[in-house]
């Protein structure tokens, strides 16, 4: 019986998430998520992927980080976005605070990163300490990650060839910078990032699936 208590406990909890995130989401004020031709070379392939990244980031009621640099100067907030073509997306944010340590919000949908996104099935926010939170900001200093391009030539070559897009963006001193790369390997300082947001996430293979 108990058992039964509980588990009807955590339904109706997921149920309430779906409906109020569904229901936030009409009643989301309309918002721009990447500074224009900041995804692509071209104009036509930076609409289709703000397009693309949006859609994800509205299901998952993420804020504009753009946005936000602009409005509040002392913000400092990143952001892990995983969106792999077969599997559920992923998004990992850190709130740094004045304090030295962070908000951690963790979302995940019930869709795929190459389509419909569908709706939250894991949304958590959780306090990161100090010394996690420094290790994490570190890791963003030692990758140089202010400074990476945006795009990188393998983008290019391997756009629409399945697998993952690793989107990490930033903000801290009014400043807005996003990094985009498509399945990037081992050595690539993306990866360290968006690895290491998972971690501090809890997210394992076992709830997301393959790392790629």
């Amino acid at each position: 019986m108990f058992i039964m208590r509980a588990m009807f406990r955590t339904a109706l909890r997921l149920a309430w998430v779906v409906a109020l995130s569904s229901l936030a989401g009409r009643l989301l004020p309309a918002q721009d998520y990447f500074p224009p031709g900041s995804l692509d070379k071209t104009p036509q392939g930076h609409e289709l992927k703000a397009a693309w990244f949006s859609k994800q980031l509205k299901a998952m009621r993420e804020p504009s980080l753009w946005e936000l640099s602009k409005k509040d100067p002392k913000a400092e907030v990143y952001r892990f976005l995983w969106l792999r073509a077969a599997d559920h997306p992923v998004a990992i944010r850190v709130v740094v605070r004045a304090g030295g340590s962070a908000w951690l919000n963790s979302r995940m949908t019930t869709g795929k990163g190459a389509s419909d996104p569908g709706h939250i099935t894991r949304y958590s926010v959780s306090w990161l300490r100090k010394k996690l939170t420094q290790e994490f900001l570190d890791e963003t200093v030692k990758v140089g990650f202010q400074s990476m391009p945006t795009l990188s030539a393998q983008n290019d070559a391997t756009a629409g060839m399945g697998g993952s897009e690793w989107i990490v963006e930033g903000i801290k001193d009014g400043q807005y910078h996003v990094v985009v790369r498509h399945s990037p390997d081992v050595a690539d300082p993306v990866r360290e990032i968006g690895l290491l947001a998972l971690k501090l996430g809890r997210f394992n293979k076992s709830r997301t699936g393959p790392i790629c």
